[in-house]
């Protein structure tokens, strides 16, 4: 029996840990518990601190959501050497000559590689415009001049040796495409057809043909469309008309350089442009007005090649420019070899601007709230314990 009762107790014994090493076990205790004789105490100033507390994890919490809603943090800049091989640059244009006729204006084209475009029409529209400035037709455009287009038909192009110009009538101006319908190409053979057809004659602010009938008698004309261009360094010159490259000296000395941009973009408008602190057109909007004579104004462009690279599965890459610009105006001496104009000189810079829009992940911005949460808690937990133990001292 003895030996039985001592094995026992030696079977106990070596089956409890011992004392001291669950001693040491509990010094790795993240997590201290406080002593059952412990008491809690709520105080007016605790329950201040949790009210504000609760209110500025609503408003961190609002804010931190309508900012990953609309992307707050979601754009990023960076720069890179450019690489593309772009052969041709669209520059879109929209700007207004108050004082200038259409039939006295015209736009040349120069640029680094030799090439020379005089009196640029191709894509271009030039609309006469009255003393207010406002357009005098307010007709369709049937007409078209862009060759490289795939709808491009000659018929249609008033530069071509093949244009026919056809009449039209109605509030819809839908065309007479009788067989026997012969070209009508000038104003004054529209309006003879419709004399020969016994139907009232149209306002020439309805017929294209008349285009050039309403800029002889309206001061003012607007150049709008789209250029295609060299990726070059170049110029855009707006000036008298020459004839037989020659200017007139009564033109010079007419010439008006007071104008307005209302739009001057360069590359694709369908492309979506972003960025942090927001897209700008520099020149769009622009105005100057001069009654001097021989005035020249001269616009210098820096035009940088941007790439928009966003988290729209449809679109994710595009590609266009964006340009920054200095301008300078001045009286032309005479016998200077200068004409009075406005000139848009622009060059083409080596870097490319890369603007990205991609949100955190949603992982991303819940760990951003728990943050956001759990640093409030600690900090007005420890102003709460700091402003108790104040006020005990007091």
């Amino acid at each position: 029996m003895i030996g039985l009762k001592g094995k026992s107790l030696t079977l106990d014994a070596d089956s409890v840990p011992s004392t001291s090493f669950l001693k040491k076990f509990e010094a790795f205790d993240f997590f201290p518990k406080p002593k059952e004789d412990y008491r809690r105490s709520q105080t007016t100033v605790g329950a201040l601190v949790s009210v504000v507390t609760l209110a500025l994890i609503l408003l961190l919490v609002l804010w931190e959501g309508v900012a990953y809603i609309y992307g707050r943090d979601a754009y990023r800049t960076e720069l890179a050497v450019d690489t593309s091989l772009t052969k041709e640059v669209v520059f879109n244009i929209d700007i207004s000559f108050p004082q200038e006729r259409c039939n006295e204006l015209f736009l040349d084209v120069f640029d680094a590689t030799g090439s020379t475009r005089f009196n640029v029409t191709m894509n271009v529209h030039k609309t006469p415009l009255d003393a207010s400035g406002k357009s005098v037709f307010v007709g369709e455009r049937h007409f078209h001049t862009d060759y490289t287009v795939p709808q491009y038909n000659a018929k249609f192009d008033p530069t071509s040796p093949k244009f026919c110009g056809k009449c039209f009538v109605g509030r819809k101006y839908s065309y007479l495409q009788q067989p026997e319908t012969p070209c009508r190409n000038t104003c004054e053979q529209v309006m003879e057809e419709f004399e020969r057809r016994k139907l009232a004659k149209p306002s020439k602010s309805t017929v294209e043909q008349c285009i050039g009938e309403l800029s002889e008698e309206n001061p003012g004309c607007n150049y709008r469309g789209s250029l295609k261009l060299k990726k070059a360094s170049g110029t855009l010159i707006f000036a008298p008309k020459m004839f037989e490259n020659v200017f007139r000296i009564n033109d010079l000395m007419q010439f008006n350089a007071s104008h307005v941009i209302n739009k001057l973009s360069i590359g694709d408008d369908l492309v979506r442009r972003f960025s942090k602190r927001g897209v700008y057109f520099p020149l769009n909007n622009q105005r100057f007005v001069t009654t001097k004579q021989f005035a020249q104004v001269r616009y210098f462009m820096k035009i940088v090649p941007t790439t928009y690279i966003s988290d729209n599965t449809a679109n994710p890459v595009a590609s266009t420019y964006e340009y920054s610009v200095q301008w300078d105006h001045r009286q032309v001496p005479l016998g200077s070899g200068e004409i009075p104009s406005v000139v848009f000189s622009f060059d083409f810079s080596s870097m490319q601007v890369n603007n990205y829009f991609q949100r955190p992940s949603f992982c991303h911005f819940i760990v951003s709230l728990c943050g956001i949460v759990g640093g409030l808690f600690v900090v007005l937990g420890m102003v709460d314990g700091l402003v108790a133990r104040v006020l005990r001292l007091l």
